[in-house]
């Protein structure tokens, strides 16, 4: 991941999903250990209400940089049943 691009790791979540009728939820200056961040907050929303069938996200440290904000989200996605999916 070291060197990769938002654009490129973006592009790497767009093959695994196999379409490019995608949602993008990134958070650009924002630090990664919050939990509270504008692009996540509205793909937590958008789960909760049923417009997400899965996350595709390129590494879990893209997700949160702390552990245990990665299981709450975890925690949460399974509750809506929907998967969450690393590209590494």
């Amino acid at each position: 991941m070291k060197g990769s691009s938002i654009d490129s790791q973006i592009e790497a979540c767009i093959k695994k999903a196999g379409t490019k009728d995608v949602l993008k939820y990134a958070d650009e200056g924002f630090s990664g250990e919050l939990l509270e961040r504008p692009a996540l907050n509205r793909l937590r929303e958008d789960a909760s209400k049923g417009l997400i069938s899965q996350v595709i996200c390129y590494d879990p440290d893209r997700l949160s940089r702390k552990l245990m904000n990665q299981l709450i989200i975890d925690d949460e996605l399974r509750k809506r049943n929907v998967p969450l999916i690393f590209v590494n």
